[in-house]
């Protein structure tokens, strides 16, 4: 048999055996909302939503014990959201972390090349985030690629246990630094016990606009800094869907990053926010239909509204130099806007 056909029946018996990996895993759940957007929920975000909706606005918003009793008061402690981890997002792309903790780690499958993770988060998820990378049909020395959408250590704190696995770190230039010499910029004293940040060497450094070839995945580098120097969202397109890998960047429904650590600059959001929701590319205006974030909710559609929400309540904090939230349940905008609705 000539080289070149036999390059042809392996990648033919890899695409089956990949194909019937793939079907054994589930696709991600959804709810639709009653803003017909399709979203895949954590327990957290589903419950203080729904709250906003049952409780009145004139009443404080409770906070410790007296959440969780207004949660039970309300019946929102029982028949909450499952989240199935792993599961299927888009056609190569999966969700493979964490259960346990908030944050969302990816793997986009870039075919006989390899594959490629988003945002690791800590260490101690790296072999429950290597068995669902197998789940997926793909092997733990098929992961080829490790993106930062920044550097913060619930992010970034996995990457050195992956590079020794054979990855390349792919961060951008202006949170290498803090990712290689593990600066207080990673924000590793958030984490009890942790008394240093796991240095790593950062294979690629890149930058706004590049376009990054992960086996047969494309995936467009977009520099969204504010949250740190550094962060990026990254655009995929799938099937005709532009899906953003947005990071901390932007969440569901209002949800922003943490702006109280000392690299954080508001008016670099501010202006991150404005190019996401005017982004273009190659001179045509880009609709975000799907939100993959480093936290919490995935909406599976119209991300759009995610983005401008985002970036309305930055342009009114920064507006009236107030303190941007990074939850948006107990502001009185939020809870009236939300009262009521079924």
């Amino acid at each position: 048999m000539a080289a070149n056909d036999r390059r042809l029946l392996w990648i033919a018996v890899f695409g089956g055996l990949l194909g019937w990996a793939q079907r054994s895993v589930p696709p991600v759940s959804a709810i639709t909302t009653e803003e017909g957007q399709r979203v895949a929920f954590d327990r957290g975000t589903y419950q203080f939503r729904e709250l906003t909706k049952k409780l009145p606005p004139q009443e404080p918003w409770p906070a410790g014990p007296a959440a969780r009793q207004a949660l039970e008061g309300y019946g929102l402690t029982k028949n909450l959201p499952e989240r199935v981890v792993p599961a299927q997002i888009a056609r190569g792309v999966y969700l493979v972390g964490q259960q346990r903790l908030s944050n969302l780690t990816f793997m986009i499958d870039g075919g006989p090349q390899g594959v490629a993770i988003i945002d690791p988060t800590e260490d101690s998820e790296f072999e429950l985030t290597l068995t669902n990378v197998e789940k997926c049909g793909r092997r733990r020395e098929d992961i080829r690629w490790v993106l930062n959408t920044h550097c913060h250590v619930d992010h970034a704190m996995a990457d050195r246990k992956f590079r020794e696995l054979g990855a390349e770190i792919i961060v951008h230039e202006a949170d290498a630094d803090a990712v290689e010499k593990g600066t207080q910029a990673t924000a590793f004293y958030l984490l009890k016990g942790l008394t240093a940040f796991p240095r790593c060497p950062v294979g690629r450094r890149v930058f706004d606009g590049e376009e990054l070839e992960l086996g047969q995945q494309r995936l467009r580098v977009i520099h969204t800094p504010g949250h740190t120097p550094g962060s990026v969202c990254f655009l995929l397109e799938v099937d005709g869907k532009n899906l953003l890998f947005s990071g901390d960047t932007v969440l569901y429904d209002g949800r922003l990053g943490w702006q109280g650590n000392p690299y954080a600059d508001n008016q670099q959001y501010l202006r991150s926010l404005r190019k996401l929701a005017a982004f273009t590319w190659n001179g045509s205006a880009v609709q975000w239909d799907m939100l993959l974030p480093g936290h919490g909710a995935m909406a599976l559609d119209k991300a759009y509204l995610d983005v401008e929400k985002a970036r309305a309540s930055v342009e009114e904090s920064v507006g009236r130099g107030k303190d941007i939230l990074s939850t948006p349940y107990a502001t009185p905008e939020y809870r009236k806007r939300m009262y009521g609705r079924p």
